[in-house]
């Protein structure tokens, strides 16, 4: 019986760990909710990012930020990891780049000791730069713990940036010069320091450092190069819509070849 309580429970902090609840993210009712949803990227990268969601018809838009004004999200779960480091990030190409719109250093989420949350205010701002394109757009915040396995957690949600500029920038032209990209590590070959608090390489200009913590600030280890390397097997748009296309394509020939042989079959007195 003890075993049985001891593996249920060790599954329990494997499965459920940590998610954003606000703003919603991508397919989180229909995957039953924070217990489901917080559990990391794929070690190899496959699913970076978004774990594929973004892929997916993602609906309206969850939350509307304005250029200029401020975004929020509010954080929920268990399996806390001693906190962490966080950024906010956004996306105008379907998650092929994200800018970092702030990075939080240490203490995140608040008051984490061990896999408990000692406190329910979760909620972080972060800015919306007056530069940002209005429009459509696909925001990322991503977690990087100080205890537990090295992995990369990450949730994005479908947001609209209202009173922006016009017209989205796509490959980030129309972002201010500075703006660093968001980090990726843990599934390529820059890893995080367990028992550190990950000092982001490039953090960008609005950055916010935990108060009272146990932990030292680390930077990562390995082959770090900036823009971070995105795996080669990452789940990206452009090759998704590849293969969706080798699939229609597919598709569309059995359908030729099956008419085809229909006619053949009638042809010659066939069923």
């Amino acid at each position: 019986m003890f075993s049985l309580v001891l593996a249920l429970t060790l599954l329990h902090c494997v499965g459920a760990h940590l998610s954003i609840k606000s703003p919603t993210p991508l397919h989180y009712n229909e995957v039953g909710g924070a217990d489901f949803y917080s559990a990391p990227l794929k070690d190899d990268g496959s699913d970076y990012p978004c774990k594929g969601y973004h892929l997916t018809d993602w609906g309206a838009p969850v939350a509307q930020w304005p250029a200029g004004g401020a975004g929020t999200i509010d954080l929920l779960g268990v399996a806390a990891h001693n906190g962490g480091s966080c950024q906010a990030s956004i996306s105008y190409d379907q998650g092929r780049t994200f800018k970092v719109l702030k990075s939080f250093i240490g203490d995140c989420p608040r008051g984490a000791v061990e896999n408990t949350l000692y406190t329910t205010e979760q909620t972080f701002d972060f800015p919306i730069p007056s530069s940002a394109p209005r429009g459509s757009a696909l925001f990322a915040w991503t977690w990087f713990t100080v205890t537990g396995f090295r992995q990369m957690y990450m949730n994005c949600a479908h947001v609209q940036i209202v009173d922006g500029a016009p017209g989205a920038g796509g490959d980030g032209r129309r972002w201010p010069e500075g703006v660093p990209d968001m980090f990726i590590g843990e599934i390529n070959q820059c890893k995080s320091q367990e028992f550190g608090n990950l000092y982001f390489p490039d953090p960008g200009s609005a950055v916010q450092f935990g108060g009272k913590t146990n932990w030292v600030y680390a930077g990562p280890v390995g082959i770090c190069n900036i823009p971070s390397d995105v795996p080669s097997n990452a789940l990206m748009p452009g090759r998704k819509a590849k293969l969706a296309r080798m699939v229609r394509r597919g598709v569309e020939r059995a359908k030729r070849a099956k008419r085809g042989t229909g006619v053949v079959r009638r042809a010659f007195g066939g069923v």
